[in-house]
């Protein structure tokens, strides 16, 4: 009976040791878990501030104006080398440049301030002229501007009319006229005669789109 009485209190006690390892075992899960979840809340806005910060970097490189178009020809210089846009060859090419500015300014304060866009894309290019033999025998654009220097024929499914354009080399036009040959990633720049139109011929240039 002794030896028997002996053998039942060594399997309890073996018992009781094996439960208080299962129990410490879990308590120490327990505090590993905790002492993780405690530390999600700085890990998580350490990396939100690194996906804001690379998002911030994609949109510069993409379609996000800088935080102000710029309002002078210096800063306009400036803006465009930024993009590896070279300046206007000829002084017409800056006579939209304050269309641009207050086209910008005021699609900005339409939409309260937080919508910037531009967009440059390759687009092919052919010239018109003004007269009868290319464009419209009246000398007025589908919207009813003056055909001249500065104007741009585009497919408003593309490219909206009314929208401001800085054309490489060229300068900053208007989307204000349509073609029937205008159709996809097309763009007719306006010159004064129809010998500078042909000499500009067909071409690929890079367009500043300001949306």
């Amino acid at each position: 009976m002794l030896a028997l009485a002996r053998r039942k209190a060594l399997v309890c006690l073996g018992l009781l040791g094996w439960g208080g390892a299962v129990l410490w075992w879990a308590a120490g899960q327990t505090a590993s878990e905790n002492g993780k979840q405690s530390k999600q809340p700085d890990a998580t806005v350490i990396g939100f501030a690194d996906v804001v910060q690379e998002r911030r970097r994609q949109v510069v490189a993409d379609s996000s104006f800088p935080s102000s178009l710029p309002s002078d020809r210096t800063q306009w210089l400036q803006f465009l080398q930024s993009l590896h846009l070279r300046p206007p060859e000829r002084p017409e090419g800056w006579k939209f440049s304050a269309y641009s500015w207050r086209r910008w300014r005021g699609a900005l304060a339409s939409r309260g301030g937080f919508v910037r866009r531009w967009q440059v894309r390759t687009m092919e290019a052919t010239a018109y002229c003004p007269k009868g033999c290319c464009g419209s025998a009246t000398g007025r654009t589908a919207t009813g501007r003056r055909a001249e220097y500065g104007i741009a024929a585009v497919d408003p499914r593309v490219i909206p009319l009314g929208t401001a354009l800085y054309v490489d080399r060229y300068g900053f036009a208007i989307a204000a006229d349509v073609g029937r040959a205008i159709k996809g990633n097309r763009i007719d720049l306006c010159f004064p005669t129809h010998r500078e139109a042909h000499r500009f011929g067909r071409r690929w240039v890079r367009v500043l789109i300001l949306h």
